[in-house]
């Protein structure tokens, strides 16, 4: 079953039309494309394992859907002002797919990243893993979604089978450590 949820999503990303305002700042322009990625895995999360994911902000305030993968975004969300999103559940530990919007050097970055409860030194603490990286001017959804893909079904087997391995052995093996 997980092996077509890659298509699946591919599909759905693929009908994403940008709809940020003309004058939008490069910054809310790629906060509104995390939204839009980050409201299609949660419904298609749901759809396909029957569990719902958590998002912050609550995907009810991030937009409206109307049904067939389409959300509507809410626009009196500040998302030039939205440095994160995450989509993410606990099961005997958290984890979460997070869009962030972040300064490196001087230069406004976005960035996809699995956060992941991991016991270091006898604590439970977020040990974060790349999956995507890209200056906000240069950031493009198909790269995004294209960079999520690999992942997919180990998370998808997570979300379904409600246990940490399938995700966690993922990134540890397949994804760059960020650190804590």
């Amino acid at each position: 079953m997980a092996e077509g949820i890659p298509k699946l999503v591919e599909a759905d990303m693929a009908v994403i039309s940008p709809d940020h305002p003309a004058n939008a700042s490069p910054k809310e322009r790629v906060a509104r494309m995390m939204a839009h990625i980050l409201l299609r895995l949660w419904t298609r999360l749901a759809l396909e394992t029957g569990q719902r994911l958590t998002m912050q902000p609550s995907q009810y305030s991030l937009g409206t859907y109307e049904g067939k993968m389409n959300w509507v975004l809410n626009e009196t969300v500040d998302f030039a002002g939205m440095s994160q999103i995450e989509l993410g559940a606990i099961y005997s530990r958290r984890h979460a797919l997070v869009g962030e919007i972040y300064s490196h050097k001087g230069e406004e970055r976005a960035r996809l990243m699995f956060t992941l409860e991991e016991e270091v030194r006898g604590k439970p603490l977020s040990v974060n893993y790349l999956v995507f990286d890209e200056p906000i001017g240069s950031f493009r959804l198909d790269a995004a979604t294209q960079a999520v893909m690999p992942a997919l079904n180990s998370w998808f087997e997570t979300v379904l089978t409600r246990t940490d391995a399938p995700l966690w052995n993922f990134c540890r093996e397949k994804l760059e450590c960020l650190g804590v």
